[in-house]
C-alpha cells in the first residue's frame, strides 16, 4: 500500500480527494491535515465521508512522512511550506497553481505568490497529455479546472495545425469553484441565481493555456479567455472558438479529436447525432473523472468550434490527481475512479 497525505483536506476538493483515495485500493491514507478542524472527524466538514471508519485532521504542522502528499492548500500555501515537506514526501501532487506556470510565466500571473527560483521544475499533470512522464516525476501540477477544460478541446486542433492562433475560450463554471471559503460574491443569496461574467479579460488561466500549449505542441496561441458564473454548484463547460488557418474538411476537426482520444478512458468525443444531448453538460458528469467534447463546424466563417464540459471538482482538480497518482505508481489509471454519474440529477 502506497501511504498518502493530504494536506489542507478540509477544502471541497480536499473531501473529494479524501472520498476518491478512501475507496482506492492501492492506497493507505495515512495522514489529513487541517488547521481549522485540527482533532475532528473527516466527515466533520465532509459529510459524504461518514460511516467509513475515517481518521481525524491533524494540524498542518504535524504532517509525518509519506511516499505521496497530495496537497490541496490554497494558491501560495505549498510555497509557504515548500522546505518542510520536501523532507517528508517522497512524490508531491499539487492542485494549487503554485508550479503549473514556467518560473517567469508564473511572475506574471501570480505576483502575490511569487515562486523562489530554487524550486524544482514540475510536470504538467495533464494525463491524456503526459502519461509518459509522470511514472518518473517526483513532482506534478495539477491544472486549473477551466484551463483543464480548454486544453483538451484544443490541443488536438493546434497540433494538426488547423486553427489560427488567436483563440477565444468562454468558460461558464459553478459556484463550487470558488472554495469553501464564503466572501459577499458567492454568498448563497447573490449567488445562487446569478448568472454573471466576473473576469472578461485577465484571468490566470489564459497563461496557463498559452504556456502548456506551446510547451505541448510547440504552437503559442494568443488565448481570449473569459469566465462566467452560472446558477450550478459543480461543473465547467469552456467553448473554445477557432478559426481555421486553412483549408480543411469539414469532418477533418471530429478526426483530430477522436484520434487523440480513442484510447483515453477519461475523456469522449460526443458525435452528431449520437444522443438526445449532442453537445456536452457538465451535470451528467457531476462526480466522475470524465470529459466529454463536441466539435461543430462554421464552413462558411471558417470557425471551428469545440464544447468540452466537466466536474470541476473531480477532472478539474481530485479525479485527476489520482489519475495522476495512479500513472505515477504504475498502477492501472482508472484504478478508484469508476463513478460513471448520475442521469437525471
Amino acid at each position: 500500500m502506497t501511504r498518502v497525505a493530504v494536506l489542507g483536506a478540509s477544502g471541497y476538493t480536499g473531501g473529494e480527494v479524501l472520498r476518491l483515495l478512501l475507496a482506492h485500493p492501492a492506497v493507505e491514507v495515512t495522514q489529513a491535515t487541517s488547521d481549522q478542524y485540527a482533532g475532528k472527524r473527516l466527515d466533520f466538514p465532509h459529510p459524504h465521508l461518514r460511516g467509513l471508519g475515517t481518521p481525524r485532521f491533524v494540524p498542518h504542522e504535524a504532517l509525518g512522512p509519506c511516499d505521496v502528499l497530495l496537497s490541496c492548500l490554497p494558491q501560495g500555501g505549498l510555497l509557504q511550506r515548500w522546505a518542510r515537506v520536501t523532507e517528508l514526501a517522497g512524490r508531491i501532487i499539487d492542485l494549487s497553481a503554485d508550479f503549473r506556470l514556467e518560473p517567469a510565466e508564473h511572475e506574471r500571473w501570480y505576483r502575490k505568490h511569487p515562486r523562489p527560483a530554487s524550486t524544482p521544475e514540475f510536470v504538467y499533470g495533464l494525463p491524456e497529455w503526459a502519461a509518459e512522464r509522470l511514472p518518473d516525476a517526483r513532482f506534478v501540477a495539477v491544472p486549473g479546472c477551466m484551463a483543464h477544460a480548454a486544453l483538451l478541446a484544443l490541443l488536438p486542433l493546434v497540433r494538426a495545425r488547423l486553427v489560427k492562433p488567436d483563440v477565444i475560450v468562454d468558460a461558464k463554471t459553478g459556484s463550487s469553484g470558488g472554495g469553501a471559503t464564503p466572501d459577499r460574491a458567492s454568498h448563497h443569496p447573490e449567488r445562487a441565481s446569478a448568472l454573471r461574467c466576473y473576469k472578461p479579460v485577465g484571468h490566470r488561466h489564459t497563461g496557463e493555456i498559452e504556456g502548456v500549449t506551446e510547451r505541448l505542441t510547440g504552437q503559442r496561441p494568443t488565448v481570449h479567455f473569459s469566465a462566467t458564473a452560472v446558477p450550478a454548484v459543480r461543473g465547467v463547460l469552456a467553448t473554445v472558438h477557432t478559426f481555421a488557418a486553412r483549408p480543411f474538411d469539414e469532418a477533418e476537426p471530429l478526426r483530430a479529436l477522436a484520434s487523440t482520444y480513442r484510447d483515453k478512458p477519461f475523456v469522449h468525443v460526443v458525435r452528431p447525432n449520437a444522443s438526445a444531448s449532442p453537445f456536452p453538460e457538465p451535470g451528467p458528469l457531476s462526480g466522475t473523472n470524465h470529459c466529454d467534447l463536441a466539435v461543430d463546424v462554421d464552413p462558411e466563417r471558417g470557425r471551428i468550434v469545440v464544447n468540452a464540459a466537466l466536474d470541476n471538482l473531480v477532472k478539474g482538480a481530485a479525479g485527476t490527481a489520482v489519475h495522476v497518482l495512479n500513472l505515477m505508481l504504475g498502477r492501472p489509471e482508472t484504478e478508484g475512479l469508476g463513478f460513471r454519474g448520475l442521469h437525471p440529477l
